[in-house]
């Protein structure tokens, strides 16, 4: 079964990338018609390209009267309904395993009564059936297919037409379905129809997701394009994003409705393999690993919105230092990096958090209580000191947060899936023109960042190095392992596993130097006792000495 839900959804993720391919060399053509297929319409292409925003920070109560006085909305008349949506799968999730979704939904005109909670809506019912597409930026391509149902009840012949009939072809699957969790939101549509031929709706959802008895708020806005290409939508997002803080994220409702069946709501999301195709091609390999980066990215500052978890910031600035060395790695293709001023608080911000959050929960407790030892006084003091960091931590991550909730951070963040989905143009163009010297770029940029990486050990392991000697070195070491991870499939393996093992041994050992000084001069700015900060920094000395 896992063999089997492997290879599905690695040819999945191979059909997505070469429709994305496909579907940027048609940049120059006439627009096309992307609406989602339905029963009437069985000509259509069954392919929702969409670009889903969060909405940190924004009054439930008052978002659609904002949303309805932004110029490209203003002259559109908007539609309210309700929608009641309840999703199905096997206990054992097979259809998450798939990346697809299928569900029941009730479309009301009408605001179903506060006591018909429990109860089977009335309205109009639609059955939809989701596969695994491509997502980049809060981009979202992926196959959908809606038909009409007569009843609140799963209808196995209406998926006939779909992909159903080769993931499920006895049947067997369908028998083993049952409700999984349900959103209901209150939608407002625009549609907007534009001078060049583009056609898109705006829908805002206000509502909840349900499962195992929990609930989670919904307040999101997708941008779903009918005719027409995508940079259509992104010119809107940024008319929007000038007006109200918005956060690209392409987790669906289903994904955020399976991680709350399981208690794992805002968890934090760390990086997945990059797996590249023998002989992609630089800017191909550039625009899908940083596509996964920008996604990892989005997703951590989703689930700080709402999470404390210290590791989501933790992986937010995994995920933007990936960014950073994959620009550094691909920089000879590209004609120019993507902007990154506007999300400088944000970034900065982090930065400090994180510095904080490894001082509490990792760099201190050990030293102090090792300080403390058995002596009351040291004791009690040692408790102060911690609670004093918690609370700087806290009040640090209000501030990111906050940060997140401002119109610029949300443009910032647009601007870097924006430049990601045009670097697909090029990327198609390189293709073309691909020669065959080139197919070994992969091993020629990661044996020079290694070199890079030896001449900085070499000049960083004086007996008069600086630690910011230090901290670049670690910083390149880093870069070294990105690098290479992402390149992994492309890289003899061997050689590959030395250059990864190598740059972690490099970035761990001078990382905890690194983040002890960090940890003293945080206690400094603090106005911590000097008994403590002198154990810390005599602590500090006798690790520099054992190194040299």
């Amino acid at each position: 079964m896992l063999g089997l839900d492997g290879i599905r959804i690695k040819l999945c993720r191979k059909e997505s990338v070469a429709f994305f391919t496909k579907y940027s060399q048609a940049k120059a053509a006439a627009p096309c018609d992307t609406r989602r297929h339905t029963s009437e319409r069985p000509d259509m292409n069954p392919t929702e390209v969409e670009l889903k925003l969060l909405l940190p920070g924004a009054d439930a109560l008052t978002v659609e009267q904002t949303l309805s006085l932004i110029p490209a909305l203003a002259a559109c008349t908007p539609r309210r309904q309700w929608l009641w949506n309840r999703y199905y799968d096997t206990t054992e999730q097979a259809l998450r395993q798939q990346r697809s979704a299928l569900r029941l939904r009730c479309v009301s005109d009408q605001h179903w009564p506060e006591d018909a909670a429990g109860q089977a809506p009335t309205g109009e019912w639609i059955q939809t059936f989701k596969t695994a597409g491509l997502s980049r930026g809060g981009l979202s391509q992926r196959g959908e297919w809606e038909s009409k149902v007569a009843s609140g009840e799963l209808d196995r012949a209406a998926l006939a037409a779909t992909p159903w009939s080769a993931l499920d072809p006895q049947g067997l699957l369908f028998n083993q379905l049952q409700p999984c969790f349900d959103t209901r939101c209150r939608r407002t549509t625009w549609l907007l129809q534009q001078a060049d031929g583009s056609r898109i709706e705006v829908a805002l959802d206000i509502g909840e997701i349900a499962a195992a008895g929990q609930v989670l708020p919904l307040l999101e806005l997708e941008l779903e394009l009918q005719a027409g290409m995508p940079q259509a939508l992104f010119e809107l997002a940024q008319q929007i994003a000038r007006e109200i803080a918005v956060l690209p994220c392409d987790a669906s409702k289903a994904e955020r409705g399976y991680a709350l069946a399981q208690g794992v709501s805002h968890a934090p999301a760390r990086a997945r393999a990059t797996h590249l195709p023998a002989g992609v091609t630089p800017l191909a390999a550039a625009q899908q690993a940083m596509g996964e980066m920008l996604e990892q990215f989005t997703r951590n500052l989703a689930g700080l919105l709402q999470g404390d978890d210290p590791e989501l910031v933790h992986q937010a600035r995994v995920a933007w230092r990936r960014w950073r060395s994959a620009e550094r790695l691909f920089r000879p293709w590209l004609t120019e990096l993507a902007p990154r001023e506007p999300l400088r608080p944000l970034l900065d911000a982090m930065g400090q958090l994180r510095d904080l959050d490894v001082a509490c929960s990792e760099t201190l407790p050990g030293w102090i209580a090792a300080y403390a030892e058995s002596d009351p006084a040291r004791l009690e003091l040692a408790r102060q000191t911690l609670d004093q960091m918690a609370a700087a931590s806290q009040a640090q991550r209000d501030v990111t947060r906050a940060l997140l909730t401002q119109p610029g951070t949300g443009l910032g963040l647009l601007g870097l899936a924006h430049w990601l989905h045009e670097l697909s143009g090029a990327a198609a163009e390189q293709e073309a023109a691909q020669r065959k010297a080139e197919r070994a770029w992969a091993r020629e940029r990661s044996v020079r960042l290694l070199s890079r990486l030896h001449r900085s050990i070499e000049h960083s392991s004086r007996d008069d190095a600086t630690m910011p000697e230090q901290h670049q070195t670690r910083l390149l070491a880093k870069r070294v392992r990105y690098s290479v991870e992402t390149l992994l499939d492309l890289l003899p393996e061997k050689k590959a596993g030395r250059w990864l093992r190598e740059s972690s041994r490099v970035q761990n050992r001078i990382g905890a130097e690194r983040d002890l000084l960090r940890a003293i001069e945080l206690l400094q700015q603090s106005a911590a006792d000097s008994g403590l900060l002198d154990f810390l920094r005599g602590v500090a000395a006798a690790s520099r000495h054992s190194r040299s």
